[in-house]
């Protein structure tokens, strides 16, 4: 690997990591129906330079598998990270294709949101330029099942109030 590469690569992180610490607004992004228990979404972004794209999706709670695929429309944009549910992925120039793909599997604790690291330009001299990129997100939505627990504890709680309500119907009887 390239002394020059590593060092580039580690002054990105670390703008970054400032960056996104700052605060980047959220793009709102609505996940509609593509099929039985699937969502999904489709977007394009331009930018330029060291950009951190933060996500928010609605509908905001999902249960399920989600995929994501980044794909850069000009050559001068590369990515390097991403955080989904605040999972990171990181993706390595070396690493094959531009095109950046990976899967998680979320549940409904938190809403979806997705955060995008990249960078726009040439990074062996760090010299800035316009780009695009488009994305894909899908969700394979589980529904949740009830445990066997949770069926048991219903059926305590019908049987306890039969057994509650025959008593009073009894009491009623013999007061009479």
């Amino acid at each position: 690997m390239d002394l020059k590469k590593l060092a580039a690569s580690a002054v990105l992180v670390m703008t970054a990591s400032v960056s996104f610490a700052q605060g980047a607004a959220p793009i709102q992004l609505t996940l509609t129906s593509s099929g039985p228990n699937m969502l999904g979404t489709t977007f394009e972004r331009s930018v330029t330079g060291l950009f951190v794209d933060v996500f928010s999706f609605l509908p905001p709670i999902v249960s399920g598998t989600v995929s994501v695929s980044l794909v850069p429309l000009d050559t001068s944009v590369s990515f390097f990270a991403a955080l989904l549910n605040n999972e990171g992925f990181s993706k390595f120039p070396e690493d094959g294709p531009p095109t950046f793909m990976f899967q998680s599997i979320v549940n409904a604790t938190v809403p979806l949101s997705l955060t995008v690291f990249g960078y726009a330009g040439n990074p062996l001299t760090l010299t800035d330029a316009s780009g695009r990129y488009s994305g894909s997100v899908q969700v394979l939505t589980v529904t949740p099942i009830p445990e066997p627990e949770t069926y048991a504890l219903m059926m305590a709680g019908l049987l306890a109030l039969g057994a509650i309500k025959r008593r009073s119907v009894r009491r009623g009887a013999n007061a009479a």
